[in-house]
């Protein structure tokens, strides 16, 4: 029963390089929204990945080695998609805003999701949606 009160760990491609304790806190609360979501109504592993946990993931790769055309898209992507949900879209230059994937990049970023939600050791655990977890049953 310890495991499931422990937080589940951020996964980061390059460990040398940490990124903003901001987009850290927005792995979190969008991890506990995700948990939230997931109590109500089950979602697939990938989706209880959001943006801001892929950016995270991804940044300090970009620090460490050059990434692929496609891996570069999808990062840009996924930056887009949670400077849109903070309000902060024009953080963003506008000539690297990217709206849409197609089909094989939204393949590749699910894939990734999936392997990111894997090596993370799956669903977020925490102690705020272990104990509404338990009420939920309760009542």
């Amino acid at each position: 029963m310890k495991k499931e009160k422990e937080n589940t760990p951020i996964l980061l491609a390059n460990t040398e390089w940490i990124p903003p304790k901001n987009l850290l806190e927005d792995v979190k609360h969008e991890r506990m929204i995700n948990g939230l979501l997931n109590m109500i109504k089950p979602l697939k592993p990938e989706e209880q990945v959001g943006y801001a946990e892929v950016v995270a993931y991804l940044m300090p790769a970009t620090q460490k080695a050059p990434i692929s055309s496609d891996l570069a898209k999808i990062y840009l992507y996924c930056c887009t998609q949670y400077l849109k949900k903070k309000g902060r879209i024009e953080d963003l230059p506008k000539d690297i805003i990217i709206e849409e994937l197609t089909n094989y990049e939204k393949e590749e970023l699910r894939k990734l999701k999936l392997w990111i939600y894997e090596k993370r050791g799956g669903k977020e655990r925490n102690p705020l949606l272990f104990i509404n977890n338990k009420l939920l049953f309760i009542i």
